[in-house]
């Protein structure tokens, strides 16, 4: 995903935490012909699906990028 490949997941923990379905991933049901059809949509709609992949790879580098993340957690442990 940090790559921009588009995530297609069923998010079975319903984690809406960091990533918004439709905007960094696309949710789907758990059954197979709604995977299918998702999968068939990316490949109609292959810009649409670069675009969300895009995204995604730019949230997770935002979001999970160490140096932020090493830096807050010192800010918390210092009190600075």
């Amino acid at each position: 995903m940090s790559t921009g490949c588009i995530l297609v997941s069923t998010n079975p923990r319903n984690d809406k935490l960091v990533l918004q379905s439709g905007v960094d991933y696309i949710e789907v049901a758990s059954d197979a012909q709604t995977i299918a059809n998702v999968l068939l949509w990316i490949k109609a709609n292959f810009k649409e699906a670069l675009e969300i992949g895009t995204h995604g790879a730019e949230t997770i580098k935002e979001r999970f990028d160490v140096k932020n993340i090493v830096h807050s957690k010192l800010k918390h442990m210092l009190g600075n």
